[in-house]
């Protein structure tokens, strides 16, 4: 009978061992995951995410850069990055979709019939347009 109790006992204490083993593991590689992703999202400098989900002092102070703007972004994104109004592009470029302002640019462009180039450039211009109206 003793030697039952001690043969369950090591494997309990085999499986506690392996539970701590991966638990730890588990925090390792959810660090690891959040430092990479900021470390990936540094080199898009102003436009990056992590201007808007730190501490105001832990902020970049890079200007933003316009001709940094992809179709990919979405009016969202923009109106965020760029603190314009949420209505702006939106009248600018007569947008009706219901889903604005998480709509992309280059879904905006396939609705509206023009091209991705297209669009882009009106977008970057009238985000230009603001940008220099709005620190005069």
């Amino acid at each position: 009978m003793e030697t039952e109790t001690k043969k369950t006992i090591k494997k309990e204490d085999i499986w506690r061992g392996a539970l701590a083993v991966i638990f730890f593991g588990v925090i390792i590689m959810a660090v690891y995951a959040i430092e990479s992703n900021i470390d990936a999202t540094a080199n898009l400098g102003s436009l990056a995410p992590q201007n808007y989900i730190h501490h105001p002092s832990l902020r970049r102070t890079f200007p933003p850069n316009p001709s940094a703007i992809a179709d990919w972004m979405t009016f969202d994104y923009l109106n965020k990055v760029f603190k314009m109004p949420p209505d702006y592009l939106k009248g600018a470029l007569k947008i009706t979709d219901a889903r604005y302002p998480r709509v992309t640019i280059r879904s905006f462009a396939a609705k509206s019939n023009m091209s991705d180039p297209l669009v882009l450039t009106q977008v970057k211009i009238l985000v230009e347009t603001y940008l220099s109206s709005s620190s005069k």
